[in-house]
């Protein structure tokens, strides 16, 4: 009975293929009175299957419920129904074309639903591409296996699951594992993304995300036991007047240099206690016109900024040229600022009359100084500008004020 195999699905890799195996299996059970399930096979889907509203159902005689052999096209809704087991041969993969099109995959605890390859080696089908923004789409309990392979577009796009530009999902109580490239892949703007509850572990890295929706990440997600246990942050700006929150979560953020260098708020940005936040390099943060920065960690918690390489003047600094009341940072740790200091003078740079309170902050391995800030002709200091308690390690000077 199929009821029997499903717990296979979340225990090892030899398991879950022994699971979805097309062949006969021989799955042995401690229970000597257990007989081998009958096996059933899967029914093919065709391309052209998703072009109308679908309901895939459990057969629960059927280790893999559904089999598909093509980059599927759905412009219609589709419906998953908990226990179903969907395999992807070589290559293939299903996508979310346009808004019309939606995704409601709900299985439970105990009936999830799986997306996997028929051959259980990463990489060895594309993965889910939802470009459609219905606000309907949602996957939970869902497993995502084996996919990340082909990229879907000329922008190359790969990973288990990929949201483009405009597009929509909710994600709770899902194991994203095994993708050859990125377990979730956000990078665009206009996404729509809710994560709740989820695993994210055997992939080349959980997530890839536009550093806009770096926000959306959870507490509640486990983003350890990757090749590559970051989040990466894909740059684009935040969006204008729009609030962000870079939450504690249980591996650190890595910003890409994406040709874009700069993480450009333009939103208040709020980074929570326990972040780490590593700059790749010729990467900055900047916090220009109305937008602000809170980044106040604890004691017992503090937040650190370093560079992806840890020595002086791996990547270029914070910027600030805002006077947003929230500018503050406090109980943080900011290290291997200050690539090419004639131009990257501070590890936090000022603009003029910019507002920042620091406090309880160690400025460690700079190539620059740890505070550095503009002055108008007429000014012997910034008003707007405050600090204590800073400990300087290792640092080309500690703080500079100049006209």
């Amino acid at each position: 009975m199929k009821k029997l195999l499903k717990p296979l699905f979340k225990s090892t890799t030899l398991f879950m293929w022994c699971a979805i195996s097309l062949v006969a299996i021989s799955c042995s059970s401690d229970d000597p009175a257990e007989e081998p399930p009958v096996n059933v096979d899967p029914i093919q889907l065709d391309c052209d299957y998703f072009l109308e509203n679908r309901t895939l159902v459990d057969n629960p005689a059927a280790p893999v419920d559904y089999i598909v052999s093509c980059n599927a096209q759905v412009r219609a809704n589709l419906i998953i129904e908990p226990g179903v087991v969907i395999a992807f041969t070589q290559d293939s993969g299903l996508s979310f074309r346009e808004t019309v099109s939606s995704i409601r995959a709900v299985g439970t605890a105990d009936k999830p639903i799986i997306f996997t390859g028929t051959q259980p080696t990463r990489g060895s089908w594309r993965g889910i591409f939802i470009e459609s923004g219905n606000t309907a789409n949602i996957m939970e309990h869902v497993t995502v296996s084996y996919g990340g392979g082909e990229p879907f577009n000329s922008n190359g796009d790969r990973g288990n699951i990929i949201v483009y530009a405009g597009g929509a999902l909710t994600l709770n109580n899902c194991n994203i594992i095994s993708s050859q490239t990125s377990g979730l892949n956000a990078v665009y703007s206009d996404t729509s993304i809710t994560l709740e509850n989820n695993i994210f572990t055997g992939n080349a890295n959980p997530l890839l995300i536009n550093t806009v929706y770096a926000t959306q990440t959870s507490a509640t997600d486990n983003y350890a036991g990757n090749d590559l246990d970051r989040v990466l942050l894909y740059n684009y700006s935040i969006e204008f007047q729009t609030p962000s929150i870079w939450k504690k979560i249980n591996v650190p953020y890595r910003v890409l240099n994406t040709g874009i260098s700069a993480a450009n708020a333009r939103g208040e940005l709020t980074i929570q206690p326990g972040v780490t936040i590593e700059m790749s390099p010729g990467t900055s943060i900047n916090i220009r016109e109305t937008a602000g920065l809170k980044m106040v960690g604890t004691p017992s918690d503090p937040i650190i900024i370093k560079g992806v390489t840890n020595t002086p003047g791996s990547w270029n600094g914070i910027t600030m040229n805002t006077t947003n009341p929230m500018n503050e940072i406090g109980f943080a740790q900011i290290s291997n600022a200050g690539e090419d200091p004639s131009n990257n003078k501070g590890a936090i740079s000022l603009w003029f009359n910019s507002k920042l309170y620091i406090h309880d902050t160690e400025f460690k391995d700079l190539a620059s100084c740890g505070v550095y800030g503009r002055l108008l002709a007429s000014q012997t200091f910034n008003p707007n500008y405050s600090s204590s308690n800073l400990t300087y390690i290792n640092v080309a000077c500690t703080e500079f004020f100049e006209n």
